[in-house]
């Protein structure tokens, strides 16, 4: 015996959610703080270029006055200023480089300013530096006002800043994960204790029901969904019950007769008129070969496959072929100077045990009269079978069109048989996509209609019924 491949084992639903969440919430974390750390670059650069140029452009006006300090006032600690007469001369400079020579860096005509980046300077200790440098003019001659910003303490504040975010990702990751682990967990029980249920449900109790939430969410909805197909079940389950114990009773009787007569002709001390027996055995053989046969086509009808080869059909020579024996021989008489000639899609053997069934039905249960018309009637080819009968009660009319249904008075074995053929003709209207309805008859009894679609708008025409 081969081995069954085994499954691997995958984590459940409310793990992969929450390891998918985590990983999401995780990569837009970091791609956030990384777009915060460069734009808080920017940010801090530009504000601190655009306050060297206020300072640069308020020493020049202080020097055009011939007012500067002796020690030229800075912002921070680590920045620069130094004002640089045009022969090179340092006409003021701020305390932190007070005493050391010019920077040597272009110079400015006044009114000019330029802007530049450079990786060090001479005069500091280190690191990158914003540079503005702004032409003016003064008593002694034309200058240049240099301050210079230190972009390494930007970067360590962004450093810091990154850090902290870096550092606060996890934790702002492990506190989601853990609200939608709780979350889940109580949003996932109802499907949870949806599935305990319907795994408990065996086909012996399939009666039983799933709890359905109050609320009509999407849990609420699979509960009532899951309920509904456990309700077609329990209907298909009966169903398939009641036609195999009908179908063993009808069975039965036909099986019955035929060992009774045996043991009898066998038991029996006279000779035995063998001719006759043979004759009772042969009728009760095709009883139950009818029944086998339709059986079989109710077995098609539930499985789909009734009636999948079609073609166009002439439905009035069908009735033709299936009432002729009947006008012929039978203990009513047909009349069916009322069948026009009507052509419908179909499948002409299951369209004759259609008109066969009803048909035999009327004729089984009229007093004298049975009627059969055939007309189009707003694209459908509408088939009627009226009888002078008892008729069918109001109440009844739907019931009996199931399997193994005989009014009581009216259905008996002789007449009505296993009780299948009506629930045929009402299985092959559904294959054909028509309708059939009980009503009734102008003559006095029961009417059925069936309503099929015509085979096409653009059929061929045919020449009128001869009468």
């Amino acid at each position: 015996m081969a081995d069954r491949p085994s499954r691997r084992r995958t984590p459940s639903l409310r793990t992969r959610m929450v390891l998918i969440a985590a990983a999401t919430t995780a990569v837009v974390l970091m791609a956030g703080a990384a777009a915060l750390v460069l734009t808080l670059r920017v940010v801090m650069i530009d504000e601190a270029m655009d306050a060297s140029r206020l300072r640069a452009r308020d020493l020049g006006a202080l020097a055009a006055g011939n007012a500067l300090p002796p020690a030229l006032p800075i912002g921070h600690d680590s920045d620069l200023v130094q004002i640089v007469a045009a022969d090179g001369r340092v006409l003021g400079a701020s305390a932190n480089i007070a005493g050391r020579p010019a920077l040597e860096l272009p110079r400015e005509s006044p009114g000019s300013t330029r802007e530049v980046r450079v990786a060090s300077l001479p005069l500091a200790d280190s690191g990158e530096y914003g540079i503005v440098a702004q032409g003016i003019s003064t008593p002694s001659g034309p200058a240049t006002v240099y301050v210079a910003v230190s972009i390494e303490e930007v970067d360590e504040i962004v450093v810091l800043v990154g850090e902290i975010s870096v550092a606060g990702i996890p934790i702002l990751v492990l506190l989601l994960s853990v609200a939608m682990w709780r979350v889940l967990g109580r949003t996932l029980t109802p499907v949870e204790t949806i599935r305990q249920e319907a795994d408990a449900i065996s086909g012996r109790h399939l009666d039983r029901r799933v709890s359905e939430p109050p609320q009509y969410d999407e849990i609420g909805r699979l509960a009532r969904t899951v309920n509904a197909m456990l309700g077609r079940l329990q209907d298909s389950a009966e169903r398939q019950r009641r036609f195999v114990a009908d179908t063993a009773h009808e069975l039965r009787s036909p099986i019955a007769s035929l060992r009774t007569q045996l043991e009898t002709a066998r038991a029996s001390r006279r000779p035995v008129d063998w001719s006759r027996v043979s004759a009772d055995l042969l009728d009760e053989t095709v009883r139950m070969q009818h029944l086998a046969e339709q059986l079989l086509l109710l077995a098609r009808a539930d499985a789909g496959t009734l009636g999948r080869t079609r073609t166009a059909v002439d439905l009035d020579d069908v009735i033709d072929i299936a009432v002729g024996h009947l006008a012929a021989s039978g203990p009513a008489r047909v009349d069916r100077q009322g069948v026009e000639p009507v052509q419908v899609s179909g499948n002409a053997l299951l369209l004759e045990q259609l008109v066969r069934n009803l048909v035999d039905n009327a004729v089984a249960h009229a007093a004298g009269e049975v009627r059969v018309g055939l007309s189009v009637v707003d694209d459908e080819a509408v088939l009627t079978v009226d009888d002078d009968g008892p008729g069918v009660p109001r109440e009844r009319r739907q019931e009996i069109f199931e399997r193994f249904t005989r009014l009581d008075g009216a259905r008996d074995r002789d007449h009505g048989g296993a009780g299948l053929g009506l629930a045929i003709v009402a299985d092959i209207v559904k294959a054909h996509g028509g309708v059939v309805e009980i009503g009734d008859a102008p003559l006095g009894g029961a009417r059925f209609e069936v309503r099929l679609p015509v085979a096409d708008a653009q059929y061929a025409p045919r020449l009128p019924r001869k009468s």
